[in-house]
């Protein structure tokens, strides 16, 4: 094995539209909530993870989500709120 071979090992590139499971749980600092449906939402990289049954209170808090769908051309997650889980640094 070459030296660069060795100093490039297990090197890749990030990408910032991440791909969200269905089915998978998630914690996540939400950021915004729309007022017209209810949903809060968590911006990860471009991709946009909408909360749904999210109480505007937790907003700026770090919260588990269980991901029920994403869209990889929109780059748009759906997801259920499960329970707040830390406080942001951000916040009092």
């Amino acid at each position: 094995m070459s030296l660069i071979s060795k100093y490039l090992s297990g090197f890749s590139f990030r990408t910032s539209t991440p791909s969200l499971e269905p089915g998978r749980t998630v914690n996540v600092f939400v950021s915004q909530y729309d007022d017209a449906t209810g949903e809060g939402i968590a911006l990860i990289g471009d991709t946009e993870l909408r909360v749904a049954e999210f109480d505007p209170d937790d907003i700026d808090k770090r919260v588990a989500v269980d991901v029920r769908e994403y869209d990889e051309a929109t780059g748009v997650a759906r997801g259920e709120f499960v329970d707040v889980v830390g406080e942001s640094s951000y916040t009092g």
